[in-house]
């Protein structure tokens, strides 16, 4: 069977390198956790205790956003040009 080029990237970076990736290319460099869930096929729980290492660290924000009336909680990256040099 042939390997999707998503595939072969999920298993070529980190789940850390993963979330900055996806983080970097989203519109506003910020995404909710049900599009990081989607994008890296990694459980909840994993990603947030990723998010709160990346926001402990300083590379990344989070905000509450208000989408159709519910609150979502979006991380976004705070140093783009600096991560991506």
């Amino acid at each position: 069977m042939e390997k999707t080029k998503a595939e072969k990237i999920k298993r070529k970076y980190t789940l850390t390198q993963l979330i900055l990736m996806i983080l970097a290319t989203a519109p506003g460099n910020c995404a909710s956790l049900n599009e990081l869930q989607e994008k890296t096929s990694a459980s909840k729980n994993t990603l947030l205790v990723y998010l709160t290492r990346l926001a402990n660290k300083g590379v990344i924000y989070r905000r509450w956003t208000n989408q159709s009336g519910k609150m979502v909680r979006l991380y976004c990256l705070k140093y783009k040009r600096e991560l991506l040099s």
